[in-house]
């Protein structure tokens, strides 16, 4: 299917080890999607991923990092809806402050889903995959 082309080389594209490669895949990429019957809904974002190439580059400015952000934005959804739900910082300072040491807390200490620890060879929170020890039996 043409949406996993697509995916594949977009993905390749950031796999790349330098900058000039990286510009270069993109390129490569845009190319392809020019020459073959690739659908608009998915050339569209291609082309516009090609003309901010140099947006999209200046991670490689940065050697070891990483080149996407999906964890952090994953972590900061869940952030948001915590503040939404909360109606952001209503009251004082100090109480949003309070607001959000709880939610991390929460957070890097709950434990996760039987299916994560398994995976994760019995490490039960975030803060004890981090640590690679467990600070209390009890979370709580």
């Amino acid at each position: 299917m043409i949406f996993f082309q697509a995916a594949e080389k977009l993905w390749d594209c950031y796999r790349s080890l330098t900058k000039a490669s990286f510009s270069q895949r993109v390129r490569r990429l845009h190319e392809w999607a020019t020459k073959n019957a690739v659908p608009e809904v998915i050339k569209g974002p291609i082309s516009k991923f090609r003309q901010n190439i140099s947006k999209f580059s200046c991670a490689y400015d940065f050697p070891g990092d990483h080149r996407t952000s999906n964890m952090i934005d994953r972590l900061m959804q869940r952030m948001h809806r915590h503040l939404f739900s909360t109606q952001y910082f209503h009251g004082s300072l100090a109480a949003a402050e309070l607001s959000i040491r709880g939610w991390v807390l929460i957070s890097n200490f709950a434990p996760s889903n039987p299916w994560t620890i398994k995976k994760h060879d019995g490490l039960q929170c975030p803060a004890e995959r981090v640590n690679k020890f467990r600070y209390h039996e009890n979370w709580l």
